[in-house]
């Protein structure tokens, strides 16, 4: 029971207008975790050895995006239930830059850093399954694009965002299915996914008869889904620095001691919605949200250095491929991503006088109409993150 007077993540968020001060930067600190993971650490870093090989700093940096994720999407569908609206934004947010990035690795690094003829290069049909990238489904290599001899990923990266778009999916299905307006059958399912996610990781038997793409999921959505649930109970949890801490100490501890599976979707979710919502996250404040560019084209850009300059992994080429990154994410957010998002509403109105919806005006897919006042909170919530 929360005692009168204490401010709630609900309250803060209305404080807000519900505009989380800090979930860009956050998100941004993740990406270029990702990329110093990727040309610098390695597997084997501080936080992989902490926690005796259960988590590497990478995968904590993805796990960030997903309970972001979870949280800020959740207040649309709640809402409105607009399938329409939440499908186009998504679509609109992760599409198009993804494409241009899988185009330009197909037809600008490849031709560069392949070993085969320009004729026998674009002659492959491995060159065209490359393709597959655009919309979310992994095919990871170009024809003669190696190191060492040995085939290389072109964009390793890219296979979360299957998960992500699994992820929009279910809680598509959630919505549909009332549990955005049932919020305990919400904290049901995230107590399911949990259990399933803790005996996963503590049962080696159950690990290696679980298939790979399964396990993925699960290790992801089960902090996708403690994001949403944090909103939905946003009016019965503390806004808290004090619980903030002790949600990181019970984090470190855990990890310490070998159970990072049991804490960690219970403790980083607060931790990582308390600094979005709080001021200190926003200090440094940002103008354009560089996040997902800069985990786009990460990859591509390390592999295009070690092959090119024959350079080795280390803090040199993270500096280098951080800063050749962040530019040409500038160039992603200002000419594809964020016009791309300009286009949000007139696809949603025009999709939705197009399509059949069946439950329009009983909240699920149907739209709001023009005059009719939208909830503040919510809907600016879901515009944050739709950008």
């Amino acid at each position: 029971m929360i005692s009168i007077g204490t401010t709630t993540i609900g309250d803060r968020l209305a404080v807000l207008s519900a505009r989380g001060p800090g979930f860009d930067q956050i998100r941004l600190v993740a990406a270029l975790t990702v990329v110093a993971h990727h040309s610098w650490w390695g597997v084997n870093d501080i936080l992989y050895r902490f926690s005796g090989g259960f988590i590497q700093l990478g995968l904590f940096a993805v796990v960030i995006f997903f309970c972001v994720s979870g949280f800020l999407l959740a207040p649309g569908l709640a809402r409105s239930g607009d399938l329409v609206r939440f499908g186009v934004n998504r679509a609109l947010r992760i599409l198009p830059a993804l494409s241009v990035v899988v185009i330009a690795s197909m037809f600008v690094l490849g031709p560069v850093l392949t070993t085969y003829s320009l004729a026998d290069y674009f002659g492959s049909a491995e060159l065209y399954l490359y393709l597959k990238n655009a919309i979310t489904l992994m095919s990871h290599y170009l024809p003669g694009v190696v190191r060492h001899g040995q085939e290389v990923q072109i964009n390793g990266p890219l296979w979360t965002l299957n998960i992500e778009v699994w992820s929009y999916a279910v809680l598509a299905v959630m919505s549909v299915a009332g549990f955005l307006r049932r919020r305990a059958l919400t904290i049901i399912s995230f107590a399911l996914v949990y259990l399933a996610y803790v005996g996963l990781a503590l049962s080696p038997s159950l690990h290696a008869a679980c298939p790979q793409r399964l396990l993925d999921f699960i290790g992801l959505f089960v902090y996708f889904i403690a994001g949403t649930s944090l909103y939905l109970y946003r009016e019965s949890i503390p806004f808290s620095g004090i619980g903030a801490a002790i949600a990181l100490g019970g984090a470190l501890i855990g990890l310490a001691s070998g159970v990072g599976a049991v804490v960690l979707p219970l403790c980083i979710p607060y931790v990582v919605v308390y600094l979005g919502l709080s001021e200190v996250a926003s200090r440094v404040p940002l103008k354009h949200d560089l996040s997902y560019g800069v985990y786009l084209i990460h990859s591509p850009i390390i592999l295009a250095l070690l092959t090119l300059f024959d350079l080795t992994v280390g803090w040199p080429l993270a500096l280098l491929a951080g800063s050749v990154t962040l530019v040409l994410a500038y160039a992603s957010w200002r000419f594809v991503e964020a016009p791309a998002l300009k286009q949000k509403v007139w696809v949603s109105l025009w999709l939705s006088s197009h399509l059949a919806r069946p439950g329009r005006g009983r909240g699920v897919g149907g739209q709001a109409r023009r005059d009719e006042p939208s909830n503040n909170l919510t809907g600016t919530i879901e515009a944050g993150a739709a950008e």
